[in-house]
């Protein structure tokens, strides 16, 4: 796949997460749209959709939506600790499951 391409899509599949993590959290951000894998190249960021909580500052924490491979397509402003536990457990009611891996955030 060519990089634009593989742009082009990542840029749609964040803008999903980044929508749907709003509808959680108040407020999100895209991350990432693309993803460097060996033999294939420059590819979209996944569809599949896992959360995870941030720990940022004292007290505060950033909710985000990644891929399956750790890649962070939406993220939250910080958020008060208490807060972003309970946009976690609302996400996990609703089917959303935890990632538990290592993720890749935006630098």
């Amino acid at each position: 796949m060519q990089y634009f391409e593989a742009v082009r899509m990542g840029e749609e599949v964040a803008r999903r997460a980044q929508v749907r993590l709003a509808g959680y959290a108040g407020s999100a951000y895209a991350a990432m749209i693309v993803k460097e894998r060996a033999g294939e190249g420059w590819v979209p960021v996944g569809e599949e959709d896992f959360y995870a909580v941030v720990r940022k500052d004292e007290g505060f924490d950033v909710v985000v939506l990644c891929d399956g491979d750790g890649y962070v397509k939406a993220m939250s402003t910080p958020l008060p600790r208490r807060v972003a536990e309970s946009v976690a457990a609302k996400m996990e009611r609703d089917g959303i499951r935890r990632f538990e891996g290592s993720l890749v955030l935006p630098l």
